[in-house]
């Protein structure tokens, strides 16, 4: 037909060739069959009954992506939050690392297979969540990346549930390469990152009977702070919020009863000691990545192939966090202890009678900061694979086998909060109703704003953190072939096992396990257990135009019963120019270690409203501020009422919650059912578009019940699942503001739960594809690829509501619809061409329950119709790829032309204080790659 040829070269949505040119010399009449990413059939049309999207290695250099995780945020249907890379999971159980989500629906569920075969997980589970580390990926020897749009949990199993990422590496490649690259702001001169790679290959596998291919990538990105890129933000944003940019009151030498002590390097016009607080604000860690790639195939007879592939990645990332501040006005700290499982609270108090710095006859408030302790976090991560197998034919029949280790190793060592035992050593005990008068004055101990040793200072902020590792071991078989030739076509089938063995384990050091560090959350895993598969395979031509395909995988574990996942597709071509394609399957997702093996998770979840004290709180922190303004503006108490009116608001309507949380060995698996249906066309010669629906819908999800759903239903549930801190240790309020303002109950301590199989979810939407190629004449040649993703619908259960809750699209994180068009000149010897990035706009409102960012709640806040929503967004990128010199060629990216800010985001502004930007993108502006390529063989 004369859709196939066409689309086979352009690599059409749903599309695949990997037919080499090289072949296509020297076999012009050998008719190959090839395998394509959601088919264990080999088959001669690229098109299969499932969408599939090829991002070649041309098209990559297109987006300017200088990571893995660059390149598959450029998708359409990627959903990836910015707590997904690297960059946003300081504060993460899975710090330095990053993933993936399609369709909304999480990270673990998308699946990432390196040349067809699953690559291990990242060592440390994101709390509950185990996935794949893309920066442990090498960019550089990807030759393409196909991405199924549907789940395929018949053909892979587990996770196989929003899509498939299948990253295909170069083949067969002979000769010897470098290449460079080097990123950085136009606008600021900052956000630098370099890359640099190496390729060798050698044997041709038709003459010689062997090919070794071997390639090395390096990528360093510099550490960018707050302090040197924040006059780059969007002040139209950051005006709103008195905070930003503002210097604090926690202070080195510091302030003790409104007064500066001496030695004090910088005040304020009320005369207090300030701090520059963005020093230590970091809006981009430090990053270092070495990534190995090997691949040796011997042709040991005509019909037998010998192959092996070896992965290995080391990746160092650091982390600055901001130094230690201390004062009687911050709120109580409370984190779980591990041991007893129950809520623990640390509480500043102030200078007690006796003490040098206290003149007065009661304990006195001071505000001071530990800028001589530590405060940063190294993450050092190993991680690889090796595969060796055959694969080989018999008559019409092909065959493959493998065996296979691979595994991973994470060490994440922390430092700046508190050790409790420590603090009491050097410092004092807190917990006495009347301070000692050697609080902050121990012989031998911490002193206030002078030199301490590093002997105190390793005592009072010792090291902690965790050490993961995982490892797998695997065999796996399959064969493929045709059964009998039918009149309407060829019978096909496939067949196959895969039998793996894994284990996990996420160690705390001692002080994280006994739950000494103040403030940190704590998990730990020690499991194993075998899984195994088999998976069978149909391609059935029901007529001449129309084939479908029946598929069906049994994936057995300990601690679930076997699970049979299903798979049906038809491919139906009425004519030369027309294909309609559908799929109907279900997916699952089994528990993994960390949700079913003996463990205790404590975490810290922020940006909770309290609706039994956050109105109180908004009315208290309004009264602050009036007393404020009332004040003349060189009087001292200013920077204090504001401070605390924003602190009042900041711990009540955005407050952070211990969340205690056992595993649950009786899980099931998460269970799916998804359909598309689409159809390609072909209306003139050089023009391709494609159109498919999908629905996925989701059930028995394992996870929590949400602190939202539970602080709206707090007087039905059972006790001790919201516990609270007593009236008698408040904070938060005076005794007499509790009266005035009608506060009745205390402070969130936590919440304790059990993971269990409790929620839904459904959603819907459309794929949009259009791929072109026209003749420029003299120019050369134009090329057109639009994708687009229409969310039509996401709906999350609600166990509160009984039902489902409001239609999530168009809501906040829920764009309705994402779309890149990228245009490109083709010329002898060079490439250019523009693309467009495009996500529509969103409220502030997210689901049914969110009453503080209704219309009517931004009014309250001052904010108008349209600053309660986030307007659509777009940019545009430039590239130039320019190979005229012979064996160079030299790659030009510009991302973000125009330079434009993102759109106003007040909702993360004011959940997160409004004291650093939006994001990233706020200051980082346009930004610039220059890199080339040399080819000496």
């Amino acid at each position: 037909m004369r859709l196939k040829p066409i689309t086979m070269a352009l690599a059409t949505a749903g599309v695949v060739s990997i037919l080499s040119p090289v072949h296509a010399e020297e076999q012009p009449k050998k008719t190959e069959r090839i395998e394509v990413t959601g088919s264990h059939i080999k088959r001669i049309s690229a098109e299969s009954a499932t969408p599939i999207q090829v991002v070649k290695r041309e098209e990559i250099a297109k987006t300017g992506a200088t990571n893995v995780k660059e390149l598959l945020d450029t998708l359409s249907m990627s959903t990836s939050s910015s707590d997904m890379a690297d960059i946003g999971r300081s504060n993460s159980f899975a710090t330095g690392s990053s993933s993936v989500s399609f369709r909304n629906m999480g990270q673990q569920s998308t699946l990432v297979l390196l040349n067809f075969r699953r690559v291990a997980p990242y060592a440390l589970a994101d709390y509950a969540d185990v996935f794949t580390n893309l920066d442990a990926l090498p960019l550089d020897a990807i030759e393409r990346v196909e991405v199924l749009k549907s789940g395929a949990s018949a053909i892979y199993g587990s996770d196989a549930v929003a899509g498939v990422i299948n990253i295909i590496t170069r083949k067969d490649y002979r000769g010897l390469q470098i290449k460079a690259d080097h990123s950085w702001s136009h606008t600021s001169g900052t956000f630098k990152s370099n890359n640099a790679s190496i390729t060798g290959g050698m044997g041709d596998l038709a003459a010689d009977r062997y090919n070794v291919l071997v390639n090395a990538d390096f990528y360093k990105r510099d550490p960018v702070m707050w302090n040197d890129v924040m006059k780059y933000s969007n002040r139209e944003v950051t005006k709103k919020f008195r905070n930003f940019g503002s210097p604090s009151s926690y202070s080195y030498p510091g302030n003790v009863n409104l007064k500066a002590l001496p030695g004090c390097a910088e005040k304020n016009s009320g005369g207090l000691c300030i701090y520059n607080r963005y020093e230590r604000f970091q809006a981009v860690p430090e990053s270092k990545r070495a990534n190995f790639f090997a691949a040796g195939k011997l042709q040991l007879t005509d019909s037998l192939l010998s192959f092996t592939e070896l992965t290995y990645s080391k990746i160092k990332t650091e982390y600055l966090n901001a130094f230690q501040a201390y004062g009687p006005a911050l709120p109580p700290t409370d984190w779980g202890d591990p041991v007893t499982s129950k809520p623990k609270t640390f509480t500043y108090r102030g200078l007690p009678v006796g003490h040098p710095l206290n003149s007065t006859n009661k304990e006195v408030g001071f505000h001071y900061r530990f800028k001589d302790g530590p405060a940063n976090s190294k993450v050092d991560s190993d991680s690889y694979r090796l595969v060796t197998g055959l694969k080989g034919s018999f008559g019409e029949q092909d065959w493959e086998t493998a065996v296979g280790i691979m595994g991973a190793k994470t060490v994440n060592r922390e430092y700046g909060s508190f050790s409790e035992s420590g603090f009491k050593k050097v410092i004092g005990d807190y917990t006495q109703t009347v301070l000692p008068a050697d609080f902050f004055n121990k012989p031998n101990g911490y002193r206030m704003a002078q030199e301490n040793s590093a002997e105190v200072l390793s005592v009072l902020f010792p090291e902690y953190g965790y050490k993961g590792e995982n490892k797998q071991s695997f065999i796996d078989g399959k064969i493929s072939g045709p059964i009998a030739e039918l009149p309407t076509g060829t019978l096909g089938y496939a067949a196959g096992f895969d039998l793996r063995k894994e284990t996990f384990t996420i160690t705390p050091t001692e002080n994280t396990k006994n739950g000494d560090v103040v403030g940190l959350g704590q998990t730990e895993t020690n499991a194993s257990r075998s899984l195994g598969a088999v998976f069978g395979e149909l391609s059935i031509p029901v007529m001449k135009n129309l084939e479908a395909q029946v598929a069906g995988r049994l994936d057995k574990a300990k601690g679930f019963d076997a699970h049979f996942s299903p798979k049906v597709g038809f491919r139906f071509e009425p004519s030369k120019s027309m294909l309609f394609r559908g799929t109907f399957e279900t997916g699952f997702r089994a528990p993994n270690l960390t949700e079913s093996a003996p463990s205790t998770k404590i975490a810290f979840n922020n940006g909770q409203s309290d609706p039994k004290r956050c109105p109180q709180a908004e009315r208290l922190s309004e009264d602050l501020q009036a007393q404020a303004s009332a004040l003349p503006t060189n009087d001292p108490r200013i920077a204090f009422l504001q401070a605390r009116a924003d602190t009042v608001r900041q711990n009540e309507c955005s407050a952070g919650v211990v969340s205690i949380v056992k595993n649950n060995p009786n899980l099931k698996p998460e269970i799916s059912k998804s359909f598309s249906l689409g159809m390609v066309l072909e209306p003139i010669a050089g023009i391709s578009t494609s159109v498919d629906y999908w629905n996925i819908q989701r059930k028995d999800e394992i996870g929590l019940r949400t602190i939202a759903d539970l602080l709206a239903n707090e007087d039905t549930l059972e006790p001790g699942i919201i516990n609270r801190n007593s009236l008698a240790n408040e904070t938060n309020f005076t005794p007499a503001e509790l009266a005035q303002y009608g506060v009745t109950v205390g402070s969130l301590a936590s919440r304790n739960q059990a993971f269990e199989n409790r929620n839904k979810t459904k959603t819907d939407g459309i794929d949009f594809n259009l791929r072109g190629s026209f003749s420029a004449g003299a120019a050369g040649k134009i090329q057109l690829d639009w994708n687009t993703t229409y969310l039509h619908s996401y709906y999350e259960w609600s166990a509160n509501k009984g039902g489902y809750g409001d239609n999530l699209s168009g809501r906040y994180g829920y764009s309705k619809y994402s779309s890149d068009l990228t245009t490109s000149l083709v010329s002898k010897g060079a490439t250019n061409g523009l693309r467009f990035n495009f996500n529509s706009g969103t409220t502030l409102k997210r689901d049914y329950n969110d009453t503080q960012y209704t219309d009517e709640a931004c009014a309250t806040r001052g904010w108008n119709t349209s600053e309660c929503r986030i307007a659509s967004y777009m940019t545009v990128d430039y590239f130039l790829n320019y190979s005229a010199i012979k064996n160079l060629t030299i790659n030009f990216n510009v991302r973000n032309v125009f330079n434009r800010k993102p759109e106003p985001n007040l909702r993360w502004m004011d959940e997160k204080g409004g004291i650093i930007p939006q994001d990233i993108n706020d200051a980082r502006g346009r930004m610039l790659k220059l890199g080339f390529e040399y080819k000496f063989l």
